[in-house]
């Protein structure tokens, strides 16, 4: 649910408040009146009311528009603050902004002969290719060796920046651009992250953790109690947790289904997030919460589309990559082109608003008909498993 856009200056008028410098003269000269006394050179060149101006009326338009409306109001509600005043709300209900992080986990490289000892540096870098929009890289962390007899070795790595969309999906981290003497290749295997990367932590979901904070009145099994504990996590927004009640193991137990805003969500994180909850203490008594990663569902695509006529052979070719690189951002597997809708659970993606929305980005892009039916999701993603464009031509 999105933070209320309240426009204060409306609220303070509607109370009488004035908001012009014609309201504030009248509302002073009423006062004067009243306290039987008469302004008589109150012409607009007389100079006794332009200091006067100067000296009340803009002054106190400026205390009523600028830091009334726009800072003091605001401020008060957790619903309408921002930054440092929306942490200062934070800190009432013992919460602190989430800051970005870097995504940790292991890469396997891949020797050209088993026979040899292959020495992987610290600083060695990883690439992503250009499919999803964007290159993303991870530097190795420390010197490691490769022993005769092994073949590959699973070999820890972090991203060079902050920020989620470092959490990609299996296969994508494949490119070395410099290349290591006696390794063959490298990828990202399965699940393979050990530390999810995250963005600093937005007002809206600030915001959305303090309500969610107001909400845990109890330590029992209600879900207000567990998203406020699930989302201190770095890389978890509350509103991406989902709770499947109805004792899925038996009275008193409950699933909350994690989900990331890119790639798959980490086992490692889910470890921690169990531990936190029923190790640590922090759920109600007698109750028996499990997390687990939001799960995936198969999805085939099929998409045609149709261009421009006056598009040459290379303007095509790069037209179809900028709609792969669209296409895979909405179904979550990068955190690129961020208007675009994206995949959720208990909903339904509807491929014509993704039409739409590719269209409005993509001048060239003339039309587009998809052999899929839109995607009812119940507790789980789609995720893709093969994507096909086709050039339908020109029109």
């Amino acid at each position: 649910m999105p933070r209320p856009q309240v426009d204060f200056e409306s609220v303070l008028a509607s109370d009488g408040v004035p908001l012009t410098a014609e309201g504030v003269t009248a509302l002073l000269e009423a006062d004067v009146t009243a306290a039987n006394s008469i302004i008589s050179n109150n012409s607009a060149m007389s100079p006794f009311w332009k200091l006067f101006s100067a000296c009340v009326v803009t002054p106190v338009l400026w205390l009523i528009r600028t830091l009334l409306a726009n800072h003091v109001l605001p401020a008060m509600f957790a619903a309408t603050a921002t930054e440092l005043y929306l942490e200062l709300k934070a800190w009432d209900v013992g919460l602190e902004r989430k800051l970005a992080a870097k995504t940790q986990g292991y890469i396997s490289f891949t020797k050209s002969d088993i026979s040899a000892a292959v020495w992987v540096k610290a600083g060695t870098v990883v690439q992503s290719d250009s499919t999803l929009g964007a290159i993303y890289n991870l530097i190795v962390l420390t010197d490691v060796v490769i022993p005769t007899g092994s073949l590959s070795l699973p070999v820890l790595c972090e991203a060079t920046a902050t920020g989620a969309g470092y959490n990609l999906g299996e296969g994508y981290y494949h490119l070395l651009p410099e290349s290591v003497p006696g390794i063959e290749s490298v990828s990202n295997v399965g699940d393979w992250i050990t530390q999810a990367g995250a963005d600093k932590e937005t007002d809206d979901e600030l915001a959305l953790r303090i309500r969610d904070q107001f909400a845990s009145v109890g330590s029992y099994h209600i879900d207000a109690v567990y998203r406020a504990a699930i989302s201190t996590f770095a890389g978890i927004r509350s509103d991406l947790l989902y709770f499947e009640h109805d004792a899925p193991r038996g009275p008193g137990t409950a699933n909350c289904h994690v989900m990331m805003e890119v790639g798959e969500t980490p086992q490692a994180l889910i470890d921690d997030i169990n531990h936190y909850i029923n190790a640590q203490g922090y759920h109600g008594h007698g109750d028996d919460l499990q997390a687990l990663a939001i799960a995936g569902s198969v999805t085939d695509l099929v998409m045609t589309f149709w261009h421009e006529a006056s598009l040459e052979a290379d303007e095509i070719s790069a037209l179809k990559l900028e709609l792969e690189s669209r296409i895979r951002a909405a179904f979550r597997e990068s955190d690129q082109h961020p208007t675009l809708t994206r995949t959720l659970p208990q909903s339904v993606f509807v491929f014509s608003t993704l039409s739409s929305e590719l269209s409005a980005m993509l001048p060239q892009l003339k039309s587009v008909r998809w052999a899929n039916d839109d995607l009812t999701n119940g507790l789980a993603l789609p995720r893709i498993t093969s994507l096909t464009i086709n050039n339908g031509g020109s029109i």
